[in-house]
């Protein structure tokens, strides 16, 4: 039964209920206050009786006196009856009615403690009322008819309270039906605002996965039933969980918001999009094969390149987004959106904006998800070492410096290579964390090896990652506090391609880490673009040719060039060069008739465990002055 129905039904039972109360308590007061002037009278009359009237031997005398007090104080129809032990004595007046009868009914009555009420014999009724007499056994009882003019009031009691009874009927029949109405609204209205709730993500107003999942359901069975191709879409944003920390949920859920308003601008009207949590995102695109899902795609990856302005701060998040096809990839929604999802993470491997799922990929897939939950716990329990490389000063071949470099033993797929694990993780957000890892063991090693007597400075590449966090600055700081050690043997390294990424708010960050007398160089230079109209204005001092460079500068002209107009900039500008990746003589000789600064690569030494590199060190070189530079990569 609907919930109006049921508080209508109450609200009449109740109002039936509160006027049948009414009425039989409103008729019972008519006769309950007849009864009381009977038993008022009877009690002044037996007072006259205890006064004046002591019972004589002769019934006759008694009769008469009793007669006289009945017309003196009484009705003409009214019936006084003396009696004793339930035997009449006497009466006064003349009953319509068999006196024994009517005495009976008394008897029955006022036996239940009763002292007035009314009794029907035939067609008559009688107000009777009985009180006990001064002597022991006797007792008054007074009969009267019921007269007509109180049937009439019984009787236009019953019409009023009958008339009186439907008028509210009738307007409790109108309240209820308001009140029922309004409730059963409010009711409605707060049952659309929980469904909508269980459906719909609270902070952007978009499809849950709940209600996600229901539509790609529904859009399942409409494709087979009409042969159509549909397309799902999952998407991911790059950089959020590093915004979110630097610069607070309260801005990334802003971000989010921001993100929502413009994936649905780059939709259809029939395309429904959602949120599955955090910063992952789906769309859903009926009637939809393969090239209007990439058309799609582009458009959100366009929208997405414009910067983010909140709180007068500008940041970038762009999307990354997988593609699962129906029918092609799959025909039910568990194996579309693991599709999808193997598709995405493709696409943010490969950083293309959008990749369309591939089973080639799955294999690949489930080692990434399996290897992104190991390097979790490989942090978390400071499993990733440290290798050393040894970088030699050009002016005589002497080690000056060793670059650090991150590597990870896996228990059983064995070695991982660092452009592997380390874009996993920044993806996962633990980059920052690893990064000071890196630099507490390789300043720790440093410590050690001044001990040992060889004094050595460091330096760190920063992922672009870090650049974000507003409280690095204040970490290395406190790393170099703890260590107690000088913040000029440290020396950070930026690849080009963070800095191109956000050169202001990089800008800022690099004046914040050089007026800690930290030294700064940019690695793997000449990879960036647009990048030399900007060089000198960046407080750095040293530069590192990228290796690609290197390798092919004997036997390509190009390569060639371009290292020796960076050598020529780079001095020009008062930097450092340094070249990395050498690997055989001939290159060495051209880069030292460059006037190349430092050189590192397999021609000198593999990167070594830090127990090996200091009896490298012993073998090779013998020389005080030693500058550690320690990288991720």
């Amino acid at each position: 039964m609907r919930l109006r129905t049921q508080i209508l039904l109450s609200v009449l039972g109740i109002t039936v209920l509160a006027q049948l109360v009414f009425g039989f308590v409103a008729y019972r007061q008519i006769t309950e206050s007849r009864g009381d002037q009977l038993t008022i009278f009877l009690q002044y009359l037996n007072r006259e009786i205890a006064e004046r009237l002591t019972l004589p031997t002769n019934d006759y005398v008694a009769e008469i006196y009793l007669e006289e007090l009945r017309k003196k104080f009484s009705t003409p129809k009214s019936v006084l009856i003396i009696q004793k032990d339930n035997r009449i004595l006497h009466i006064a007046g003349k009953p319509q009615e068999d006196i024994t009868a009517i005495t009976d009914e008394l008897r029955q009555a006022y036996t239940d403690k009763s002292k007035h009420g009314m009794i029907h014999l035939n067609d008559h009724a009688y107000y009777w009322a009985v009180s006990q007499l001064p002597a022991k056994g006797y007792q008054l009882v007074m009969l009267e008819p019921a007269a007509d003019e109180e049937k009439k009031i019984a009787s236009t009691l019953r019409f009023r309270l009958l008339s009186a009874g439907l008028i509210i009927l009738w307007i409790a029949v109108w309240i209820s039906l308001l009140l029922t109405t309004k409730i059963s609204r409010q009711l409605n209205e707060k049952n659309e605002q929980l469904k909508h709730m269980a459906l719909h993500d609270r902070l952007t107003g978009l499809s849950n996965r709940t209600l996600l999942s229901d539509r790609l359901e529904q859009l399942l069975r409409q494709s087979q039933r009409n042969e159509q191709h549909f397309a799902l879409l999952l998407i991911d944003l790059d950089r959020f969980k590093e915004i979110n920390d630097t610069l607070g949920h309260q801005f990334g859920d802003k971000l989010l918001k921001q993100v929502s308003q413009r994936l649905l601008k780059s939709i259809r009207e029939e395309d429904s999009v959602a949120r599955l949590g955090g910063d992952e995102f789906a769309i859903l695109l009926p009637q939809t094969g393969r090239a209007g899902a990439e058309l799609i795609a582009r458009r959100i990856i366009h929208t997405m390149e414009e910067p983010f302005i909140i709180d007068d701060v500008s940041t970038e998040s762009r999307a990354s987004i997988g593609i699962a096809l129906y029918p092609e990839h799959g025909n039910n929604s568990d194996s579309l959106m693991q599709y999808a999802d193997v598709a995405m993470y493709q696409a943010k491997r490969s950083q293309t904006g959008y990749a369309i799922y591939d089973p080639q990929l799955n294999t690949h897939s489930v080692r990434r998800l399996r290897l992104m939950n190991d390097l979790r716990e490989a942090i978390e329990q400071n499993r990733i070492s440290i290798y050393y490389q040894p970088v030699l000063r050009a002016s005589n071949r002497q080690v000056y410096c060793v670059e650090a470099l991150a590597r990870w033993l896996h228990p059983e797929l064995g070695e991982i290579t660092p452009d592997e694990f380390i874009p996993m993780a920044e993806q996962m957000g633990i980059i920052r964390r690893l990064s000071m890892q890196v630099l507490k063991q390789a300043i720790s090693d440093s410590v050690r090896w001044k001990k040992q007597g060889y004094q050595l400075s460091i330096s760190i590449n920063i992922s672009t990652f870090c650049l974000q966090d507003i409280s690095l600055v204040e970490k290395i700081k406190n790393i170099l506090q703890h260590y107690n050690f000088d913040a000029s043997m440290l020396q950070l390294e930026i690849t080009e391609s963070a800095l191109m990424n956000d050169l202001s708010r990089a800008g800022k960050m690099l004046d914040q880490l050089r007026r800690t007398g930290l030294q700064l160089a940019i690695d793997d230079f000449g990879t960036g673009f647009s990048s030399l109209s900007y060089l000198k204005k960046l407080p750095v001092d040293a530069v590192k040719i990228d290796k690609s460079f290197i390798l092919d500068m004997c036997s390509n002209n190009s390569d060639n060039a371009i290292v020796k107009s960076i050598i020529e900039l780079g001095h020009n500008l008062q930097y450092r060069v340094i070249a990395e990746g050498i690997e055989d003589e001939r290159t060495l000789e051209q880069l030292l008739q460059m006037r190349i600064d430092a050189m590192q690569g397999f021609y000198f030494s593999k990167a070594l465990p830090a127990d090996e590199l200091l009896e490298w060190l012993l073998n090779n070189h013998e020389q005080n002055d030693f500058n550690l530079q320690a990288k991720l990569l």
